[in-house]
């Protein structure tokens, strides 16, 4: 494999999941934190929200993480193996790399997004650098049983929890009381230390999880590693092996909403748990495939995908900042109010206008700005044995 150039299906499932995750997130930027669990999270929800949850759940709901998962690991593979072409000490280049994402990860916590994930990657990914130069056989096997192990984990804490927790106080007692409701909206849109008050005690909560979730995290990132060293990112799975995955993942996910709706969503979160987290793997897997079909195929018909992935970073905190703005600055009275419908519609103009606002950028200005700040703070400090390369990140 040509690591010296881009590849072309990243780039473009970097911009199908920064896009795509917008549609779950949606969700935990326009209302309180227990609505991103349920739609009954203040009572009985209308038709509308069950169908609109219905589709987060089946198309959205932890799919675009694990593509973003998958192609962190494939991308600390090939910035390592840059790094080496280029002269550096790829192992010192990619603790910097990390490091600086996990300032830009607390930044971004702290200020705008209490669902922060750069800097779960980051220290996932600060974890895992040994594993770079593994051959891919036994990545994946590695991918697979840190896999498991997060889904027997996740099961054990959910039926213990069940079998501890009283009924009506299980999964955030949902639904909220109104008195509940209305301090996390006064909250969250209140002064500004509200919100960074709001943002870390939810932020907080995620990252004590986060000894649970590496088993998840860095076993699809390990996955991720393996599949760029197998050529997954140019030819993709079989379509035997792609139709398998997106139908099992699919009937899994099929399978839990049922169980959701015959709950009335308020109850079955902890158990489904490790079988989401499955069929999104599965979910994420199969699409991969499907994109970089899609992209040797037709690579011109994807360009605006691939330009929003070229400055995924940016757009992901440009999502941040935009919605943060909308929701909880300009027009708080929205926050918690609007039906999920409408908050789905948002999303879907959020991406039309990041398409063009990627395009134009690209092809105008080039690199986008965060990715600019980003390779020159990782690269400052650090001097290339071959003076006649010049350094690029993916």
């Amino acid at each position: 494999m040509d690591l010296t150039q881009r590849i072309a299906s990243m780039d473009l499932l970097r911009g199908l999941a920064i896009l795509g995750i917008l549609f779950m997130n949606i969700v935990a930027f326009a209302a309180p934190e227990p609505a991103y669990m349920s739609p009954a999270w203040v009572g009985e929800p209308s038709l509308s929200d069950k169908i609109a949850y219905s589709f987060q759940y089946i198309f959205a709901n932890s799919r675009f993480y694990s593509l973003f998962c998958l192609l962190f690991g494939a991308g600390l593979v090939m910035f390592w193996q840059r790094a080496e072409l280029k002269g550096y000490n790829a192992k010192a280049l990619i603790s910097s790399r990390l490091r600086w994402l996990l300032l830009f990860g607390i930044l971004h916590l702290t200020l705008l997004f209490f669902g922060d994930i750069l800097i779960s990657y980051a220290l996932c990914g600060m974890l895992l650098v040994s594993a770079i130069s593994d051959d891919s056989d036994r990545l994946m096997r590695r991918g697979i049983i840190f896999i498991g192990v997060a889904t027997a984990i996740f099961t054990l804490v959910a039926f213990l929890s069940l079998g501890e927790v009283p009924k009506e106080e299980r999964m955030l007692a949902i639904p909220l009381s109104p008195e509940d409701a209305s301090a996390l909206i006064n909250q969250a849109t209140g002064s500004f230390g509200d919100m960074v008050w709001y943002n870390i005690k939810y932020g907080g909560v995620l990252l004590l999880a986060l000894p649970l979730m590496f088993w998840l995290l860095g076993g699809i990132m390990l996955l991720g590693m393996a599949l760029i060293k197998r050529g997954f990112f140019y030819k993709g799975l079989s379509n035997k092996q792609e139709f398998t995955l997106f139908i099992v993942g699919f009937a899994l996910s099929a399978g839990q909403l049922t169980l959701l709706w015959h709950g009335d969503f308020l109850e079955n979160f902890a158990l489904l748990l490790p079988a989401n987290m499955v069929a999104a793997v599965m979910l994420a897997v199969a699409i991969g495939s499907r994109g970089v079909k899609m992209c040797n195929n037709n690579s011109q018909f994807c360009m605006p995908l691939q330009y929003a992935g070229r400055m995924a970073f940016s757009l992901y905190i440009f999502q941040s900042l935009t919605m943060t703005i909308l929701f909880r600055w300009l027009a708080p009275d929205l926050f918690g109010a609007m039906p999920r419908v409408e908050l789905l519609g948002i999303a879907a103009v959020m991406t039309i206008l990041q398409l063009l606002l990627a395009t134009w950028w690209q092809t105008r200005i080039g690199q986008g700005p965060l990715e600019r700040m980003w390779r020159h703070l990782i690269y400052r400090n650090h001097q290339s044995q071959n003076k006649k390369i010049e350094p690029s990140i993916t």
